[in-house]
Protein backbone atom coordinates (compact mmCIF):
# COMPACT_ATOMS: atom_id res chain seq x y z
CA UNK A 1 0.00 0.00 0.00
CA UNK A 2 1.12 3.70 -0.58
CA UNK A 3 0.82 6.28 1.78
CA UNK A 4 0.98 9.72 -0.14
CA UNK A 5 -0.77 12.07 2.69
CA UNK A 6 0.99 10.34 6.00
CA UNK A 7 -0.04 13.58 7.97
CA UNK A 8 -3.50 14.09 6.71
CA UNK A 9 -6.49 12.34 8.95
CA UNK A 10 -7.89 10.06 6.22
CA UNK A 11 -4.83 9.26 4.11
CA UNK A 12 -4.17 8.80 0.50
CA UNK A 13 -4.13 5.62 0.18
CA UNK A 14 -2.76 3.02 -3.54
CA UNK A 15 -2.34 0.43 -4.45
CA UNK A 16 -0.08 1.23 -7.15
CA UNK A 17 2.49 3.82 -7.02
CA UNK A 18 1.74 4.36 -10.77
CA UNK A 19 -0.86 7.61 -11.42
CA UNK A 20 -2.43 8.65 -14.74
CA UNK A 21 -1.15 12.28 -14.89
CA UNK A 22 -3.64 15.02 -15.37
CA UNK A 23 -5.26 15.37 -18.66
CA UNK A 24 -4.32 12.14 -19.85
CA UNK A 25 -7.46 10.70 -19.07
CA UNK A 26 -10.25 13.22 -19.51
CA UNK A 27 -12.16 13.22 -16.45
CA UNK A 28 -11.24 9.63 -15.44
CA UNK A 29 -12.99 8.34 -18.89
CA UNK A 30 -10.65 7.84 -21.89
CA UNK A 31 -8.59 4.94 -22.75
CA UNK A 32 -10.75 2.70 -20.62
CA UNK A 33 -12.40 0.72 -23.71
CA UNK A 34 -8.58 0.06 -24.60
CA UNK A 35 -6.97 -0.74 -21.47
CA UNK A 36 -7.78 -1.58 -17.58
CA UNK A 37 -7.22 1.55 -15.92
CA UNK A 38 -8.28 -0.54 -12.95
CA UNK A 39 -4.81 -1.27 -12.31
CA UNK A 40 -3.28 2.14 -11.78
CA UNK A 41 -2.88 3.96 -8.36
CA UNK A 42 -5.18 6.92 -9.06
CA UNK A 43 -6.49 8.71 -11.85
CA UNK A 44 -5.99 12.64 -11.94
CA UNK A 45 -8.70 14.39 -14.43
CA UNK A 46 -8.14 17.13 -16.25
CA UNK A 47 -8.40 20.61 -15.03
CA UNK A 48 -11.73 21.58 -13.10
CA UNK A 49 -12.64 25.14 -12.43
CA UNK A 50 -15.27 27.33 -11.06
CA UNK A 51 -16.88 28.40 -14.35
CA UNK A 52 -16.36 26.87 -17.78
CA UNK A 53 -13.90 27.41 -19.68
CA UNK A 54 -12.91 27.17 -23.33
CA UNK A 55 -9.61 26.05 -24.94
CA UNK A 56 -7.41 27.42 -27.20
CA UNK A 57 -8.28 28.17 -30.93
CA UNK A 58 -7.03 24.87 -33.08
CA UNK A 59 -4.38 23.58 -33.88
CA UNK A 60 -3.32 22.55 -30.37
CA UNK A 61 -1.17 20.10 -31.46
CA UNK A 62 2.79 19.63 -32.93
CA UNK A 63 4.70 17.01 -33.02
CA UNK A 64 8.87 18.07 -32.16
CA UNK A 65 11.26 15.47 -32.56
CA UNK A 66 11.45 15.15 -28.90
CA UNK A 67 7.86 14.48 -27.85
CA UNK A 68 5.18 17.20 -28.65
CA UNK A 69 3.22 20.48 -27.43
CA UNK A 70 -0.07 20.56 -26.69
CA UNK A 71 -2.10 23.59 -26.21
CA UNK A 72 -5.30 22.97 -24.23
CA UNK A 73 -5.05 25.50 -21.77
CA UNK A 74 -7.60 24.43 -18.77
CA UNK A 75 -10.79 23.74 -20.97
CA UNK A 76 -13.79 22.48 -19.38
CA UNK A 77 -17.43 22.43 -18.76
CA UNK A 78 -17.43 24.08 -14.71
CA UNK A 79 -17.43 22.14 -11.36
CA UNK A 80 -21.61 22.02 -11.50
CA UNK A 81 -21.65 20.27 -14.99
CA UNK A 82 -18.23 17.87 -14.14
CA UNK A 83 -20.22 16.69 -10.68
CA UNK A 84 -23.28 16.46 -12.96
CA UNK A 85 -21.22 14.33 -15.38
CA UNK A 86 -18.97 12.35 -13.52
CA UNK A 87 -19.67 12.14 -10.49
CA UNK A 88 -21.79 9.03 -10.58
CA UNK A 89 -19.05 7.07 -12.77
CA UNK A 90 -16.69 8.26 -9.92
CA UNK A 91 -18.36 6.64 -7.37
CA UNK A 92 -18.41 3.39 -9.53
CA UNK A 93 -14.43 3.98 -10.31
CA UNK A 94 -12.30 1.08 -9.12
CA UNK A 95 -9.14 3.47 -9.40
CA UNK A 96 -9.21 6.43 -6.68
CA UNK A 97 -9.74 9.92 -8.36
CA UNK A 98 -8.20 13.23 -8.12
CA UNK A 99 -9.62 16.47 -9.28
CA UNK A 100 -7.00 18.40 -10.67
CA UNK A 101 -7.48 22.26 -9.95
CA UNK A 102 -5.47 24.64 -11.81
CA UNK A 103 -4.30 27.74 -10.11
CA UNK A 104 -7.20 30.37 -10.18
CA UNK A 105 -8.42 33.52 -7.67
CA UNK A 106 -8.70 32.16 -4.48
CA UNK A 107 -11.95 32.42 -3.45
CA UNK A 108 -13.31 30.63 -6.92
CA UNK A 109 -10.49 27.78 -6.04
CA UNK A 110 -12.41 27.88 -1.78
CA UNK A 111 -15.98 27.70 -3.70
CA UNK A 112 -14.77 24.72 -6.33
CA UNK A 113 -12.69 22.36 -3.96
CA UNK A 114 -16.20 22.85 -1.23
CA UNK A 115 -18.41 22.50 -4.16
CA UNK A 116 -16.38 19.04 -5.22
CA UNK A 117 -16.37 17.91 -1.47
CA UNK A 118 -20.00 18.58 -0.51
CA UNK A 119 -21.92 17.14 -3.70
CA UNK A 120 -20.03 14.32 -3.31
CA UNK A 121 -20.33 13.54 0.49
CA UNK A 122 -24.58 14.20 0.06
CA UNK A 123 -24.45 11.62 -2.94
CA UNK A 124 -22.25 9.29 -1.01
CA UNK A 125 -19.70 9.06 -3.68
CA UNK A 126 -15.98 8.45 -2.08
CA UNK A 127 -13.81 7.77 -5.38
CA UNK A 128 -12.95 11.17 -4.99
CA UNK A 129 -10.04 10.89 -2.73
CA UNK A 130 -7.86 13.96 -3.02
CA UNK A 131 -7.93 16.92 -4.92
CA UNK A 132 -4.20 18.77 -7.04
CA UNK A 133 -3.55 22.32 -7.61
CA UNK A 134 -1.58 22.79 -10.28
CA UNK A 135 1.07 25.93 -10.43
CA UNK A 136 1.30 28.00 -12.86
CA UNK A 137 5.11 28.54 -14.56
CA UNK A 138 4.88 32.03 -12.84
CA UNK A 139 4.11 31.74 -9.58
CA UNK A 140 5.83 32.73 -6.61
CA UNK A 141 5.61 31.40 -3.22
CA UNK A 142 3.21 34.00 -1.39
CA UNK A 143 0.93 32.86 -4.73
CA UNK A 144 1.14 29.59 -3.52
CA UNK A 145 0.36 29.84 -0.16
CA UNK A 146 -2.75 31.82 -0.76
CA UNK A 147 -3.73 29.28 -3.52
CA UNK A 148 -3.54 25.91 -0.70
CA UNK A 149 -4.84 27.85 1.94
CA UNK A 150 -7.59 28.50 0.22
CA UNK A 151 -8.43 24.61 -0.86
CA UNK A 152 -7.87 23.82 2.60
CA UNK A 153 -10.77 26.42 3.77
CA UNK A 154 -12.78 24.79 1.10
CA UNK A 155 -12.51 20.60 1.64
CA UNK A 156 -11.35 18.64 3.82
CA UNK A 157 -9.46 15.78 1.13
CA UNK A 158 -5.60 15.28 0.98
CA UNK A 159 -4.29 18.02 -1.26
CA UNK A 160 -1.42 17.49 -4.03
CA UNK A 161 0.67 20.52 -5.32
CA UNK A 162 1.77 20.00 -8.48
CA UNK A 163 5.28 21.97 -9.45
CA UNK A 164 6.44 23.69 -12.64
CA UNK A 165 9.85 21.75 -13.88
CA UNK A 166 13.02 23.86 -15.14
CA UNK A 167 14.82 23.38 -11.87
CA UNK A 168 12.98 27.12 -9.70
CA UNK A 169 10.41 24.85 -7.94
CA UNK A 170 12.38 25.05 -4.37
CA UNK A 171 10.89 27.96 -3.06
CA UNK A 172 7.09 26.96 -4.51
CA UNK A 173 7.98 23.54 -2.93
CA UNK A 174 8.44 25.01 0.62
CA UNK A 175 5.85 27.01 0.33
CA UNK A 176 3.54 24.28 -0.37
CA UNK A 177 5.40 22.74 2.65
CA UNK A 178 4.85 25.20 5.05
CA UNK A 179 1.25 25.37 3.86
CA UNK A 180 0.56 22.00 4.94
CA UNK A 181 0.12 20.25 1.54
CA UNK A 182 0.09 16.51 1.88
CA UNK A 183 2.37 16.09 -1.03
CA UNK A 184 4.68 17.33 -3.68
CA UNK A 185 4.23 16.61 -7.84
CA UNK A 186 7.53 17.55 -10.13
CA UNK A 187 5.56 18.29 -12.09
CA UNK A 188 4.07 20.19 -15.01
CA UNK A 189 5.88 20.28 -17.87
CA UNK A 190 7.57 23.33 -19.40
CA UNK A 191 6.22 25.79 -21.86
CA UNK A 192 7.18 25.55 -25.25
CA UNK A 193 6.12 26.98 -28.97
CA UNK A 194 5.99 24.82 -32.59
CA UNK A 195 5.29 25.69 -35.71
CA UNK A 196 1.99 23.55 -37.26
CA UNK A 197 3.26 21.98 -40.38
CA UNK A 198 -0.44 22.15 -41.58
CA UNK A 199 -0.99 25.92 -41.17
CA UNK A 200 2.03 27.47 -40.77
CA UNK A 201 0.93 28.75 -37.05
CA UNK A 202 2.52 28.81 -33.51
CA UNK A 203 1.14 26.47 -31.16
CA UNK A 204 2.47 27.87 -27.44
CA UNK A 205 1.49 25.15 -25.10
CA UNK A 206 2.90 22.53 -22.52
CA UNK A 207 6.17 20.24 -24.18
CA UNK A 208 5.63 16.52 -23.13
CA UNK A 209 7.93 13.58 -24.12
CA UNK A 210 11.03 11.22 -22.80
CA UNK A 211 13.44 14.25 -22.83
CA UNK A 212 11.45 15.49 -19.88
CA UNK A 213 12.64 12.57 -17.68
CA UNK A 214 16.41 14.22 -17.32
CA UNK A 215 14.39 17.26 -16.57
CA UNK A 216 12.06 16.09 -13.61
CA UNK A 217 14.83 13.61 -12.17
CA UNK A 218 16.88 16.93 -11.68
CA UNK A 219 14.00 18.77 -9.70
CA UNK A 220 13.16 15.51 -7.64
CA UNK A 221 16.73 15.40 -6.83
CA UNK A 222 16.13 18.63 -5.24
CA UNK A 223 13.32 18.09 -3.35
CA UNK A 224 14.41 15.06 -1.31
CA UNK A 225 14.97 16.56 2.10
CA UNK A 226 11.68 17.85 2.45
CA UNK A 227 9.69 15.99 4.58
CA UNK A 228 6.86 15.22 2.01
CA UNK A 229 5.82 12.28 -0.19
CA UNK A 230 7.17 12.99 -3.82
CA UNK A 231 5.25 12.26 -7.00
CA UNK A 232 7.85 12.51 -10.29
CA UNK A 233 5.79 13.37 -13.35
CA UNK A 234 7.82 13.68 -16.61
CA UNK A 235 9.12 11.46 -19.87
CA UNK A 236 8.31 8.15 -18.35
CA UNK A 237 7.94 5.86 -21.44
CA UNK A 238 9.93 2.94 -20.14
CA UNK A 239 10.27 0.50 -17.10
CA UNK A 240 13.16 1.79 -16.59
CA UNK A 241 12.65 4.86 -16.53
CA UNK A 242 9.83 4.79 -13.91
CA UNK A 243 11.75 2.76 -11.58
CA UNK A 244 14.53 5.79 -12.01
CA UNK A 245 12.22 8.16 -10.35
CA UNK A 246 11.72 5.85 -7.38
CA UNK A 247 15.70 4.85 -6.76
CA UNK A 248 15.91 9.12 -6.45
CA UNK A 249 13.01 9.25 -3.82
CA UNK A 250 9.66 9.29 -5.47
CA UNK A 251 6.98 7.97 -3.46
CA UNK A 252 4.63 7.50 -6.57
CA UNK A 253 4.53 8.30 -10.50
CA UNK A 254 2.34 9.97 -13.01
CA UNK A 255 2.69 8.69 -16.67
CA UNK A 256 1.55 11.39 -19.06
CA UNK A 257 2.70 11.29 -22.67
CA UNK A 258 2.79 7.32 -23.03
CA UNK A 259 -0.88 7.75 -22.73
CA UNK A 260 -1.07 9.12 -26.03
CA UNK A 261 1.44 7.72 -27.59
CA UNK A 262 1.06 4.07 -26.87
CA UNK A 263 -1.81 3.53 -23.99
CA UNK A 264 -0.98 -0.11 -23.64
CA UNK A 265 2.83 0.42 -23.03
CA UNK A 266 1.67 2.62 -19.97
CA UNK A 267 -0.89 0.00 -18.96
CA UNK A 268 1.99 -2.72 -19.02
CA UNK A 269 4.52 0.06 -16.70
CA UNK A 270 1.74 0.14 -14.52
CA UNK A 271 1.21 -3.67 -14.20
CA UNK A 272 4.67 -4.15 -13.57
CA UNK A 273 4.23 -2.34 -10.33
CA UNK A 274 1.23 -3.65 -9.35
CA UNK A 275 3.09 -6.75 -8.82
CA UNK A 276 6.17 -5.79 -7.26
Amino acid sequence: MIELAPNHKTGLNLTNPVMIASGCCGFGHVHERLIDISVFGAVVTQSVTLRPRRGPAQPRLVETRAGFVLAVGDQNPGVKKVIKQYGQRWSRSDVPIIAHLPADEPDDLRRTARALSNALIRQGQTALTGLELGLPHEAVPQDVEDWVWAIREGSELPLLVKLPLGGTCRDLAEAAANSHADALVAGTPPLATAISPDQGLPVTGLLYGPALHSLALHDLRSLTDLDLPLVAAGGIHTLAGAQAFFEMGATAVQLDSLLFIDPRAAYEIAQAFQSS
